[in-house]
């Protein structure tokens, strides 16, 4: 396997490990293989992708779209999220808390 189809690969990999992960609302997890997953993706840019072969396009094709499925549905699952949220981060931003507000800070 070519490095652009095993970059791919691991790429795909981890994006179906996040959309697992954000159907569950583990946005840590989510996180941590976003982490594990862009340095390869900038790894996958340096790669000439129209150099591969046909079988190596057409199997490249069927990874990038099973990505971008995986995308969607984080995606999915980030944004009514943000939604919920966004008002809240809002507020703490306009209104910081002072250190020792919360118990334990």
């Amino acid at each position: 396997m070519t490095p652009a189809l095993t970059l791919l690969k691991d790429i795909s990999e981890s994006h179906e490990r996040m959309a697992r992960l954000s159907s569950e609302l583990d946005w840590d997890g989510v996180v941590g293989e976003w982490r594990g997953s862009y340095p390869k993706i900038l790894e996958l840019k340096k790669i000439p992708l129209n150099k591969l072969t046909g079988a190596e396009r057409a199997e490249a094709s069927r990874l990038i779209a099973k990505l971008i499925s995986f995308e969607e549905q984080v995606s999915g699952q980030v944004s009514p999220w943000m939604d919920q949220v966004r008002p809240l981060l809002e507020t703490f931003r306009k209104y910081p808390l002072k250190p020792g507000t919360i118990e334990g800070s």
